[in-house]
């Protein structure tokens, strides 16, 4: 026997084309499949059976006669092919057990909807990839092996890190912006009606009614509903992250933009009375101190006021 053979059972390819298989198992296959042209047939005859029995259930349709004709056509499609006896009686059972049936299962495991209320939650959805919800943030996820897209809906914000699938690009809706990815990680806010995304590797499309821009690693795009055009900025400090990472990395980040983010993340009311501070950069790392501590390096810094008042706290 060649020592180079892979051998893989019919409950492995099951799994690798219903997006189930792990990372080693969906490489075994594909190693298996290149070793020999007739190993291709059999899986693409597989995943047209799968394919082909995805039928729309009929009340008038009488069960039994489907039964015998979906068994004489396979049994004359595939004589002498040993290796589909199985696939006969899973197409089999599937028409017996009601292929609707099958088709509502193989839905409400690929569907999620979370919600992180008042806490960041990480959520790993059934294709592979994971979501990392800021707080009072809503996810909707829909795939499956009869869709040909993964349909993500999202209110709030989210780090995503997407599972690589050429053939189910993964789609973001979030107010009138689509989001499109293959495999990548990413940033995607919304608040009040402004989206931002922010790309942390690979590549992200983005998109409204009017424009579309591509955005590589640590590029971002900032948006208006209905805005006309999109236009793409670098991005150097890594703000976006402090709800995951509990780091507030700033690098030449002017105050103006790092206090929306302590306010964000702290729940205060922080403003900058001073005009003249606004621009002001800092370059720091903040790794887990208080709102207080926060603010005593700033005073420090810039050698400002801080002065709390009526749940204000104003920087001078």
């Amino acid at each position: 026997m060649d020592e180079k053979y892979t051998y893989i059972n019919d409950d492995l390819l099951a799994k690798y084309l219903l997006d189930e298989a792990s990372e080693t198992e969906r490489t075994a296959v594909d190693k298996w499949v290149n070793e020999h042209p007739l190993n291709l047939k059999y899986l693409e005859d597989l995943k047209t059976i799968l394919e082909k029995s995805k039928l729309q259930p009929d009340q008038h349709i009488d069960e039994y006669e489907a039964l015998e004709r979906l068994n004489a056509r396979l049994i004359k499609q595939n004589k002498g092919n040993s290796y589909l006896k199985i696939l006969r009686i899973a197409a089999i059972i599937t028409v017996v057990c009601g292929i609707g049936w099958f088709m509502y299962l193989n839905t409400i495991a690929s569907n999620v909807n979370v919600h992180s209320t008042n806490q960041v939650l990480t959520k790993s959805l059934p294709d592979g990839s994971v979501a990392i919800l800021n707080k009072e943030s809503t996810l909707s996820y829909k795939g499956g092996f009869f869709k040909k897209i993964r349909d993500v809906n999202l209110k709030g914000e989210a780090f995503f890190k997407v599972e690589p699938d050429k053939s189910k690009p993964f789609i973001i809706k979030v107010n009138d912006v689509t989001v499109t990815v293959v495999g990548t990680s990413f940033n995607v806010k919304s608040i009040n009606g402004e989206t931002i995304v922010i790309v942390e590797t690979g590549i992200v499309k983005v998109n409204n009614a009017r424009d579309s821009v591509r955005l590589v690693a640590g590029e971002r795009v900032k948006l208006q509903s209905n805005q006309q055009h999109l236009n793409k900025a670098f991005s150097k400090d890594k703000l976006y992250n402090y709800y995951y990472t509990n780091e507030l990395v700033c690098d030449n980040t002017p105050l103006q933009e790092l206090v929306p983010v302590l306010n964000e993340k702290f729940n205060a009311n922080i403003v900058i009375s001073n005009p003249e501070i606004k621009t002001l950069p800092i370059s720091t790392t903040f790794k887990n101190e208080s709102l207080n501590q926060i603010l005593n390096v700033i005073a420090q810094t810039f050698k400002i006021k801080v002065v709390t008042r009526n749940g204000i706290i104003e920087l001078k």
